[in-house]
């Protein structure tokens, strides 16, 4: 599979967060310009104590298919991004990119666009804006080992048994296509 320039990823966005900052700290806002086609469902964060952290590469089937916005609320990421929609002119295609603190940048995600990250920093925190409810049923991993051949940053790392387990991406891709068939 393919690394590409994340610009080339069809409908994945970055945008700059909206903040001020003053002696008492910074106070961000997730970009309002960036709408979900049917509204904000969840706020999540994920708590991350160890560089070398990787989660993902996470996506849900239809019904259950989320758009997300990313944020990198404390320490920084090396962020992955899969196409797996099959009508998709980037479909197979995977990008990264650094999401920090300190740059401030959020990605939005459309659906088909499965998601992970290592984190790499200690203490890292990203906040994730979701469309829809988590759906164990519908929710799946990508073997962010296996053929997309992502070269994670931090070679000493830690991943859960599900995330280390996950299916081949053309398996991946076959249960979204699937999913979208109804």
């Amino acid at each position: 599979m393919n690394s590409v320039n994340l610009f080339e990823i069809e409908g994945v966005r970055l945008t700059k967060s909206i903040s001020a900052s003053d002696s008492r700290g910074l106070f961000t806002k997730v970009q309002p310009s960036i709408d979900f086609q049917n509204g904000l469902d969840s706020v999540a964060n994920s708590i991350n104590p160890k560089p070398g952290t990787i989660r993902g590469l996470h996506f849900q089937i239809e019904p259950f298919a989320e758009e997300k916005i990313i944020t990198c609320v404390q320490g920084s990421i090396f962020d992955v991004v899969v196409d797996i929609r099959p009508q998709s002119n980037t479909f197979g295609k995977w990008a990264a990119f650094e999401l920090s603190v300190e740059n401030q940048i959020q990605a939005y995600l459309p659906k088909g666009i499965a998601h992970g990250f290592q984190t790499l920093q200690s203490d890292t925190i990203i906040q994730y804006c979701l469309s829809v409810s988590y759906s164990m049923e519908s929710a799946f991993s990508i073997d962010p080992f296996g053929e997309l051949q992502i070269t994670w940053p931090i070679k000493e790392f830690y991943i859960s048994e599900k995330d280390a387990c996950g299916i081949p991406f053309e398996a991946a891709a076959q249960k979204y296509a699937q999913s979208l068939e109804g």
